[in-house]
């Protein structure tokens, strides 16, 4: 890798670890602000802010670990993908995945600090949410919309090499 490129590189990684680190702050701050002052509501009933800590009481302490783990290890998953020098992780892609990993972390530290994820929006009847499953599903939503995008790119440019093949083994035979 040049010299330049690694600039970049680390210009980029800064950007992404203080948006990280703002996207957390927020979620953070967001979920002390809701459990301090309780139930907020906004236009009309439609949208409430009110605290609902999901607690998985059917599980005992080992099985909060192992989900403490399992979350970690995917979220070190998505670090490592985040700093690849593969050629196909871009910008963008960088991008989506700090906000995955940012709600991740977000997430992790509710339950280690709180025993539970504070979950404070609630909108209808859909089940309650906060800003780090919000920037979790942004980030994967949309990586997966990328990566389904390019997929069907490289298998669309790999069948006319088929036929071509195919077009020109018949006319070789056709030929002789």
């Amino acid at each position: 890798m040049r010299k330049e490129e690694k600039k970049k590189l680390k210009k980029l990684y800064l950007m992404l670890a203080i948006m990280i680190f703002i996207m957390i702050f927020i979620d953070q701050l967001s979920k002390v602000l809701v459990v301090h002052y309780g139930e907020i509501t906004l236009i009309g009933d439609k949208i409430v802010l009110k605290p609902a800590e999901i607690q998985n009481s059917m599980y005992d302490e080992t099985a909060r670990g192992v989900n403490i783990l399992t979350n970690l290890v995917i979220v070190g998953i998505i670090l490592g993908i985040i700093k690849s020098d593969n050629q196909f992780i871009t910008k963008k892609i960088r991008i989506l995945l700090s906000l995955a990993f940012a709600g991740g972390v977000s997430n992790i530290i509710d339950r280690l600090c709180r025993g539970s994820v504070v979950e404070f929006i609630h909108i209808g009847n859909f089940p309650a949410f906060n800003i780090a499953d919000v920037c979790i599903l942004i980030g994967w939503v949309s990586f997966v919309a990328i990566f389904a995008s390019f997929s069907a790119k490289e298998l669309s440019n790999k069948k006319p090499k088929k036929d071509k093949k195919r077009k020109t083994e018949n006319n070789d035979n056709a030929n002789s």
